[in-house]
């Protein structure tokens, strides 16, 4: 389905897409959904104006991760204030989100679940005045088991984030706490983290 950047507007995201798009989105991955917003990883070409970032209303926590000669990454929490919360619900019944692609016109993802939630979903957004173009059915041939493509210590480390509340809305440990919890260095349990969450992912991009 597709977004249009007056859909970002009704669903209270616009300030959040305008900062990326200023820094030149390089590259844009989701981590996680949760109907109302989501976990995702972006790349920009420059630094994202970070007091503007922090001043979101829509924007649950940040954090930059990286900064090399060719970008700058940061993973963004969000919920948007415009979507009805009852939308949460409708994502519990998908399988998730994949092939998020941002651009200055507006965004597409797919939707991954059977027919009925997906027209549900959609049904959700509509009642919100948000009015996504649905662009086509099809089957989806993703991997069964997406874990299978994670080393076992990137595994370890992914379960245990997850289990200690570092994927939660807001984030309830830090890496620090995770890397207390494994005996190792937090710089390890970033990059591991990182790795895995870019072998999930590029399963679908």
């Amino acid at each position: 389905m597709s977004l249009s950047d007056p859909a970002f507007d009704r669903m209270g995201i616009a300030e959040l897409v305008t900062l990326a798009r200023e820094a030149g989105v390089l590259g844009f991955e989701e981590l996680a959904c949760h109907g109302t917003g989501g976990i995702v990883q972006v790349a920009v070409e420059r630094a994202i104006d970070e007091g503007r970032l922090a001043g979101l209303e829509c924007v649950d926590w940040w954090e930059q991760i990286g900064e090399s000669a060719d970008d700058y990454r940061y993973v963004i929490a969000f919920t948007a204030p415009g979507l009805p919360e009852s939308l949460g619900e409708r994502a519990d019944e998908l399988v998730g989100t994949c092939e998020p692609d941002v651009t200055d016109r507006g965004t597409t993802l797919s939707l991954v679940g059977s027919q009925e939630a997906i027209a549900e979903t959609l049904d959700e957004y509509e009642s919100a005045g948000v009015s996504p173009e649905l662009r086509k059915f099809g089957a989806y041939d993703g991997r069964d088991q997406p874990l299978d493509q994670l080393t076992d210590r990137q595994r370890e480390m992914v379960r245990t984030a997850y289990e200690m509340g570092y994927y939660e809305v807001p984030r309830t440990v830090t890496t620090e706490d995770v890397a207390a919890e494994l005996d190792v260095d937090p710089s390890t349990v970033a990059e591991h983290l990182q790795r895995a969450e870019r072998n999930l992912l590029g399963q679908y991009l």
